[in-house]
């Protein structure tokens, strides 16, 4: 059962807003933004057990990135699922958020990032060229309060499905996990292939013949490299000491003499 009014979502939404952008990091990105937004309702769902409301706040305090307005809707979601108090309410919700964050900043970066700014800066454009400025100034003065209406939708929409996941979906609730879970592994694993570039130059020479070791590799297991640079980046942080900020200048370096070397492209 729901138990936030839109009175409370608009408290919600405006938390986020103000922060999900403000205090972005490498290690958590936006996590501040959701906590932020979470914190006051968690602390009225958990507030009279103090230990699983620090664990609540630890666990939602890891990486999140995602378009703003549907970031928004998916935390939204995640509030939802934790009112449940269901044993695996955290659980449910971190792999909504991670499974989620990465096919939604697609679309939400099109929908409201990219295609409003290059239609409307067009049309205000030709309006101004044209002679009517005030026709341009007012189509992007009022498409703005359209995205606030839109943001919102998408933060009633996420809060008010998210609590049906588990008070009308329980039965299903362990397959859901496990297939939001396998969805967040494959986003991971697609987001590791597709931005983190790491090739070698080096060639196996046998006589005359040369045999590029990339092509090797791609053969046998494509993204290989990526994927094997990543899995040393996290097994790293787990150092004592390292930080995100170290890791960050143990890479250039790392990086730099490999290539002075030739050794990676």
């Amino acid at each position: 059962m729901s138990n936030l009014s839109k009175k409370d979502l608009a408290k919600f939404s405006f938390r986020y807003a103000i922060t999900a952008q403000a205090c972005q990091n490498y290690e958590t990105m936006q996590s501040c933004a959701v906590i932020y937004s979470m914190g006051p309702f968690l602390e009225k769902i958990y507030g009279d057990d103090p230990e699983v409301l620090r664990e609540k706040f630890k666990a939602h305090f890891q990486f999140f990135n995602c378009q703003t307005y549907f970031g928004a809707a998916i935390t939204a979601a995640a509030l939802a699922i934790e009112e449940t108090k269901s044993d695996d309410a955290t659980a449910v919700a971190t792999a909504i958020k991670t499974s989620l964050m990465g096919p939604f900043s697609g679309i939400g970066d099109a929908l409201f990032n990219t295609m409003p700014k290059v239609v409307l800066a067009a049309l205000s454009a030709y309006a101004a060229l044209e002679g009517s400025f005030v026709t341009g100034a007012i189509l992007l003065v009022v498409f703005t309060p359209l995205l606030i209406y839109l943001r919102q939708k998408f933060i009633e929409i996420g809060y008010y499905q998210g609590a049906k996941i588990i008070t009308e979906h329980q039965d299903q609730l362990n397959n859901l996990r496990e297939a939001i879970s396998v969805l967040g592994i494959i986003v991971i694993g697609a987001l590791i292939a597709t931005t983190v570039k790491i090739t070698t130059p080096l060639n196996i020479t046998v006589g005359e013949s040369a045999q590029s070791i990339q092509s090797i590799i791609d053969n046998i297991y494509p993204s290989l490299l990526p994927a094997a640079a990543t899995l040393l980046v996290y097994k790293g942080l787990d150092i004592k000491g390292m930080n995100t900020v170290r890791m960050v200048w143990v890479i250039i370096a790392v990086v730099t003499v490999l290539s002075v070397f030739g050794i990676i492209a």
